[in-house]
């Protein structure tokens, strides 16, 4: 009875994390040439943008050389500037 339980638990597990992984894979991905500006200063963002920080390439942010304003890979602002 009891690995039944552990067993029916690490099922449902597994099949929310499946669900979690087809959801992402269907989701269409929201980068567009159109969002090329900076939304602070508007200038224009190079399409081959080179991250300074570690973070910033993993997360996929990018700073505005003009402004220095933070943004995501999507290129919306994100919280506080680079300073």
């Amino acid at each position: 009875m009891d690995g039944t339980i552990w067993l029916l638990l690490a099922l449902i597990v597994a099949l929310v994390a499946l669900g979690v992984v087809v959801a992402g894979l269907r989701r269409a991905p929201r980068i567009s040439q159109s969002s090329g500006h900076c939304p602070r200063c508007r200038t224009p963002i190079s399409l081959r943008r080179v991250s300074i920080l570690r973070s910033h390439l993993l997360l996929g942010e990018w700073v505005c050389p003009h402004c220095g304003t933070r943004m995501d890979k999507f290129g919306r602002s994100v919280s506080g500037t680079a300073n």
